[in-house]
């Protein structure tokens, strides 16, 4: 297996988790966030970086006690000696920053090759020639003629103790060879390692010899050392520059083999498809300091800006304030800019690497510079005024301390010690005794320091407001609280991640042996369980690396104990992405996110409730809970009825299908397996060639089958290999729950429809159908549920999201979207088989670019029916397909085929061209019937939202579709044939395939209506929901409803506060049939209503609430006193909280309620909050009589409440009880409200509400 050392690999340092990206903005365009922007967006952290920069990082091998095996093969040897050059990995050139900034791609060459690729004014070597010298200990930093560079030459280090030899020598049993003295001419005599030497006896004069090297195919005429002794000649290159070599470990050439016994090692000298390879590993990595170097570098690469660092060494660079120019570059505290990555990049680039290991000093510095006022000023070191004090409460601070060995000077106590072996109480009012694995009699050691630090509220002055990490929970919290793999404390401290180079070998105490990382292993259990710590001391010993390990428990940080240069970079990136999964933010347990009726018709006394846990490894839940009167207490109460999580099947059990190759005879499914999925393919790769990728480093491993497990609920290898979860449903946030039970039209008018009596038939063949709910999960499928029990009893992973799977299995896991939106069902007629089907459509919103079409009429025989993505369309076509979050629609056309209906989506290919467009596919065959494009404005980005489709005339098939677009647009598409009888225009017709062709962009491809927050129409209001349609109270023509708002980019989370976003009513007059003119309706033509009060409501029951109190301007709808006729209404919301709509409105009767979004520009504070609104859908103003249960407290103001503040995430829906009475819920949190007088009817694109 090939390792890649590549910044393309280190994972970016990013809260992906908080929708806040830590990583530097690659494009003007944000991208789809990965994470619910609704949770806190939290604040970049605070970050010390610590470097060991003792004499010991100049050594070309690990661990210590290699320094008298220089001259041996296995010291040039991966295997044995981890520093020394791997042919299976691959080592990139890192990427460096000059102090302004700017980026520098650092090159080196096999016959120039640098010896120090940072200082290229060190000199170089040529690798393919004689050049190639084994660096044992060599400084980085000098000039070879300004610094002994010899064979044989020693340095003396009082730490560790004993003497290292400068350059290795090559070893003799390869590098030379001996002959007898029999000789009288040049004779070639062959070393084992296939160096052939031609010896030439010198027989006149001195007697003594002379020799040349060769080894076919690398070198030749290669002048070697000769000598004569009385038993014969030898010729030697054992202290001779030499073409570049290495060891491979070959346990065949040996009984007995280990790693220890030179005679099982073969040499190879470099080949030429692996020369530049081998001089980046000279240049770059051939010893501890420039391993050091280029790990951080390559992991610095992509931290953000907005993250607050500085950095020291041991002995030299041991302030944080940048007044050390000469040792620390300007390493003044403050965001890393791009001025700042710069000073980083050139203290790495000249570290002098000559000090002792002052371990405790460095981090007691650490720990006493965040006691400062500097780290909690809101801009620390930044040019101009920085007055702004104790800012952001949750703020983290971290330190990452990196050394090579064993910490050998203590330092004086912190004042208030509160060490590891004292007893004191904590910042939250919790005692600390004496625990394991925290206890250790030891006094003054680094763990001491870490414990203290972290125990001491480092910032009195600030509230206790960082968010608790506690990813691993058992149910008791005291045990959770003291579960070092937990950080529980909400208290200003230091948290530590600690690294050791080549100290593994250290950890082999038998009690307590390392097990690969911090909390694994045996040794980890001993601890655990109370083994003694071992005792660290001054002098340098093991027990010192124990105590980088016990210094990481004790702040509850992590350890990470690594010997190569490859483990080196792969460390720096996964404490980054520890961090980074520290979720600086709060991470909410137990969100609801959705709730939906079971079916049509119903008297919605029951619900579906999804949920999702950011705290919980982004576990989630479907829950079924039934209101039900209570006799005894004369209320209804909520029961829950089942858990999904807790119904799971087991693993091999599941019946979790992928696609079938589209030769395949299985419904277009199979089973998920490992054989299955090395035949299932998205853009030409099969499923288990994406499962074979490492997660965190992109390369292929050996877990492709281990993964395929995991999808289906293997729990073997988690927290291990594999990431731990919490349960086997991944969270559910976007996605709400569609109930497929019997029939869903009513049988006389689809009878009537299709014109026949195939409904009927359909209608008694699916009665006893098991009812199921169909949800998307972000593990990666869609899942169904038996309704009545909760067993998930079918799970479906679309082909699109087959290149992201590997990712849920990683230890570092960041959220991604995968199957994220609502699935729509519905039957539809199949011209071909004469035969009605349920079909379910689903989506993906922020998972991908991609529908997907499920046949799923038989519970246990459900169907493939189709996957439309961007390869689903033509290359030459304008509009591409974007992220789905448009929701589809199933109906039936004018054409006489069901279609499915949805927009092009956000942020698809070439979407700044200000193209969007509507597309109709084929329901049964999958393929793209219609691309119904719409022109925005050039050079901005656009794409179509959820569409709302119109019958007119109530005959089954969809007459209209309005749909908004990203530059604030309401669009109108006419699905009526261009030679309809002007007399009928809606007359079905089915006639004709071609019939779809004639369907058009409405208003001669004008937009109805642009909105936007000011009349000149500059300020551009997105639409990002659906429409919704009324019937508009002249009897002529709707009113398209509709609100503005965008949320779904990681740059929407704090909402534009630059300009108001509205609610519309636009009037569209041209709805028979006619071809249609442009409407030219502006915002000046429309009456305002407005947000009048906000106060305090109080409910029947006598709960309050935030509530708002909405204006009634009546609206002219005919021109009268010279007064032009006024085109419908618009309500601004409120533009200083940033409020918008984002999610899709409801009726009830004359009544349309809606949930606004309210994003929370506080990082510390919740992501959002929400307002429920209850309004006349004729005036945009509030209603005739009281809408919520709730009036205006006494003298605070009059008039019927319009909206009150509501919690909950995911959109409002209205939720029946079994008396009749209605609610409008939000998650969990129900609010009762009270629909007008009239009618109250379901509306879908079937008919459009008579609400006069």
């Amino acid at each position: 297996m090939k390792r890649l050392i590549t910044a393309v690999n280190v994972r970016t340092l990013r809260y992906a988790m908080l929708g806040v990206a830590l990583s530097g903005a690659t494009s003007s365009l944000a991208a789809v966030s990965q994470s619910p922007l609704s949770l806190t967006v939290g604040v970049p952290p605070n970050m010390l970086l610590t470097l060991d920069d003792s004499g010991s990082m100049r050594w070309g091998f690990a661990p210590d006690g290699l320094s008298d095996e220089s001259a041996t093969r296995r010291a040039k040897s991966s295997a044995y000696n981890p520093i020394y050059y791997n042919p299976n990995a691959t080592y990139a050139a890192p990427v460096v920053f000059d102090t302004s900034g700017n980026e520098q791609q650092l090159a080196t060459t096999f016959t120039q090759a640098w010896h120090n690729g940072f200082r290229t004014s060190v000199g170089s070597a040529n690798l393919s020639g004689a050049g190639y010298r084994v660096a044992w200990d060599v400084p980085i930093t000098t000039v070879p003629g300004s610094a002994s560079y010899n064979y044989g030459d020693v340095s003396n280090y009082a730490q560790p103790t004993g003497t290292v030899s400068r350059l290795a020598d090559n070893p003799s049993a390869d590098f030379s060879a001996t002959i007898g003295l029999g000789i009288l001419f040049p004779t070639p005599v062959n070393s084992p390692g296939g160096i052939q030497f031609t010896i030439t006896p010198i027989l006149v004069g001195v007697l003594g010899c002379t020799a040349v090297a060769n080894y076919p195919g690398i070198f030749s005429g290669l002048t070697a050392d000769c000598s004569r002794t009385a038993s014969g000649y030898t010729a030697s290159l054992v202290r001779r520059p030499v073409p570049a070599y290495y060891y491979i470990y070959d346990s065949s050439r040996a009984n007995s083999c280990t790693t220890g016994n030179d005679n099982c090692y073969a040499l190879r000298f470099v080949a030429s498809n692996e020369q530049a390879n081998f001089a980046n590993w000279y240049s770059f990595y051939r010893n501890r300091a420039l391993s050091t170097i280029s790990a951080a570098a390559l992991a610095f690469y992509n931290l953000s800006p907005s993250v607050r660092l500085s950095w020291q060494g041991l002995g030299r660079c041991t302030t944080f304030d940048g007044s050390d120019t000469t040792y620390c570059r300007n390493n003044a505290f403050k965001a890393y800019t791009p001025a700042h990555k710069g000073q980083l990049y050139a203290w790495l680039q000249n570290i002098a690497f000559d000090q002792s290991t002052y371990l405790p000093a460095a981090m007691k510095r650490a720990g006493e510079f965040y006691r400062t006022t500097v780290p909690w000023q809101a801009f620390p070191n930044a040019t101009g005024t920085n007055t702004i004090q104790n800012t952001y409460a949750c703020r983290a601070s971290y330190h990452i301390m990196m050394t090579d060995g064993q910490w050998n000077e203590a330092v004086t106590a912190p004042s208030n010690f509160r060490h590891d072996a004292a007893s004191f109480t904590l910042p939250d009012g919790r005692a600390f005794t004496q625990r394991a694995p925290y206890y250790d009699s030891t006094p003054n050691t680094l763990a001491d320091l870490a414990m203290h630090y972290w125990a001491t509220d480092l910032n009195p002055n600030l509230g206790n407001s960082l968010p608790a990490y506690l990813p691993f929970k058992s149910g008791d919290t005291t045990a959770d609280y003291w579960n070092p793999r937990n950080d529980p404390a909400t208290w200003q401290h230091m948290t530590n991640f600690t690294m050791g180079l080549g100290l593994t070998q250290s950890l082999t105490q038998s009690n307590i042996p390392w097990g690969g990382s911090t909390f694994a292993g045996s040794g980890y259990s001993a601890l655990e369980a109370g083994a003694a710590w071992p005792a660290a001391a001054a002098n340098a010993t093991d027990a010192n690396v124990y105590d980088l390990w016990h210094a990481a428990i004790n702040s509850r940080g992590e350890f990470f104990s690594v010997d190569s240069p490859e483990a080196m970079v792969q460390a720096f990136s996964d404490i980054l992405s520890r961090i980074a999964d520290r979720k600086s933010s709060a991470a909410r347990p137990a969100i609801n996110s959705g709730q939906v009726s079971p079916d049509e018709g119903t008297t919605q006394t029951v619900s579906y409730q999804t949920s999702y846990a950011s705290d919980d490894n982004w576990s989630g839940d479907v829950k079924r809970f039934e209101k039900r009167w209570n006799p005894q207490t004369n209320a209804i109460d909520t029961v829950e009825v089942w858990s999904a999580k807790a119904k799971v099947p087991a693993w091999a059990q599941r019946r979790i299908k992928i696609a079938a190759p589209a030769t395949a005879s299985n419904n277009g499914l199979q089973d998920l397996t490992s054989a299955n999925a090395s035949l299932s393919q998205y853009a030409g790769t099969t499923l288990l060639a994406y499962l074979a990728r490492n997660p965190e480093t992109g390369l292929v491993d050996n877990l492709a089958a281990s993964r395929v497990d995991y999808l289906r609920g293997n729990r073997a290898g988690e927290g291990t290999t594999l990431r731990r979860r919490s349960g086997l449903l991944g969270d559910f946030y976007s996605s709400s729950p569609a109930v497929v039970s019997g029939a869903r039209y009513l049988e006389q008018f689809s009878n009537r429809l299709e014109g026949n009596t195939a409904y009927t038939t359909f209608k008694a063949a699916i009665a006893n159908r098991t009812p199921r709910i169909y949800v998307g999960g972000n593990a990666g499928m869609l899942h169904g549920f038996n309704a009545l029990t909760g067993v998930e009893e079918f799970a479906f992973i679309p082909s699109a999201v087959f290149s992201k799977l590997h990712k849920l299995t990683g230890s570092n896991y960041s959220h991604e979207f995968y199957v994220d939106g609502s699935p729509v069902v519905g039957d539809v007629y199949d011209n071909a088989t004469r035969q009605w089907r349920t079909i379910l459509v689903g989506t993906l919103k922020a998972g991908g670019k991609s529908i997907f079409a499920l046949d799923v009429t038989t519970p246990g025989s459900e169907k493939l029916l189709w996957q439309f993505d961007e390869n689903s369309i033509a290359a030459t076509t304008a509009v591409k397909m974007g992220y789905s979050y448009s929701q589809p629609t199933i109906a039936r056309l004018h054409n006489g085929k069901w279609a499915v209906v949805f927009g092009n989506g956000y942020e698809s290919a070439g979407n700044t061209n200000g193209k969007a467009a509507l597309f109709i596919v084929d329901a049964m065959q999958g393929t793209l019937l219609r691309s119904l494009e719409v022109q925005g404005a050039v050079g901005l980005a656009n794409g179509l939202s959820t569409p709302k489709l119109a019958d007119y005339n109530a005959d089954g098939v969809a007459d209209y579709a309005y749909a908004g677009d990203l530059q604030g647009n309401m669009w109108r598409f006419d699905l009526l044939r261009s030679g309809r009888n002007s007399s009928n225009p809606f007359t079905t017709t089915d006639d004709s395939d071609t019939a779809v062709s004639e369907f058009k962009v409405g208003f001669g491809g004008n937009p109805l209506f642009r909105a936007t927050a000011d009349n000149a129409g500059t300020q551009r209001q997105a639409i990002t929901s659906a429409p919704s349609l009324v019937a508009h109270p002249t009897g002529t023509g709707y009113l398209v409803v509709f609100g503005t708002g965008r949320f779904f980019d990681s740059d929407d989370k704090d909402g534009d506060k630059s300009m108001p976003q509205s609610v519309y009513g636009i009037w569209d007059k041209q709805t028979l049939g006619e071809v249609a003119s442009n409407p030219n309706i502006n915002r000046s033509s429309l009456q305002q209503q407005s947000i009048t009060n906000t106060l305090v409501g109080t409910a029947t029951d006598g709960s309050t609430r935030q509530a708002r109190v909405i204006s009634n301007n009546s609206i002219r709808w005919q021109a009268t006193n010279n007064l032009a006729a006024q085109n419908g209404w618009y309500l601004n919301l409120v533009q200083s909280d940033g409020e918008m709509v984002v999610e899709n409105m409801s009726q009830l009767g004359r009544t349309l309620t809606f949930q606004s979004l309210v994003p929370n520009s506080d990082p510390c504070g919740d992501g959002a909050s929400n307002w429920s609104y209850a309004i006349n859908p004729f005036t945009g103003g509030r209603t005739n009589q009281r809408a919520f249960d709730y009036s205006p407290s006494s003298n605070v103001g009059t008039g019927v409440i319009s909206g009150v503040s509501q919690g909950g995430e995911g959109g409002g829906s209205l939720s029946q009880n079994p008396d009749g009475g209605y609610q409008y819920c939000t998650g969990q949190e129900c609010v009762t409200i009270y629909p007008d007088p009239s009618s109250v009817g379901r509306q879908s694109w079937r008919r459009i509400e008579q609400l006069q």
